[in-house]
């Protein structure tokens, strides 16, 4: 089992590259772009997936809601084709930099 550092690291990772992606992007240029909803919403399944192996030690000092942030994984893995890409651009927009942030202290 990795440590929470690893798992850390590999989240901002995540996070960076969806920086990367949508760098200069307005929501009608995500929304038109399959290519970048799909390598986003891969990035976002990835953070809900690592989330998981984080420790509960860790998540209770962040306040983060990590639930929500694996659910997003569970739900777009079982349901993926009725996802929202209204709510994943609002997620790219404003969720991300303060997950960033939480992990990189």
């Amino acid at each position: 089992m990795k440590s929470d550092k690893v798992y850390c690291e590999y989240i901002i990772s995540c996070i960076d590259k969806v920086g990367r992606f949508t760098s200069g992007m307005k929501r009608e240029d995500f929304l038109a772009s399959e290519l970048v909803q799909s390598a986003v919403i891969l990035q976002l399944l990835l953070i809900g997936e690592l989330s998981k192996n984080l420790s509960s030690e860790f998540k209770k000092s962040t306040d983060l809601p990590w639930t929500q942030i694996s659910g997003f994984r569970n739900r777009a893995i079982h349901n993926y084709y009725e996802l929202e890409l209204e709510f994943v651009w609002f997620a790219v927009q404003n969720d991300l930099f303060p997950i960033k942030e939480a992990v990189s202290k």
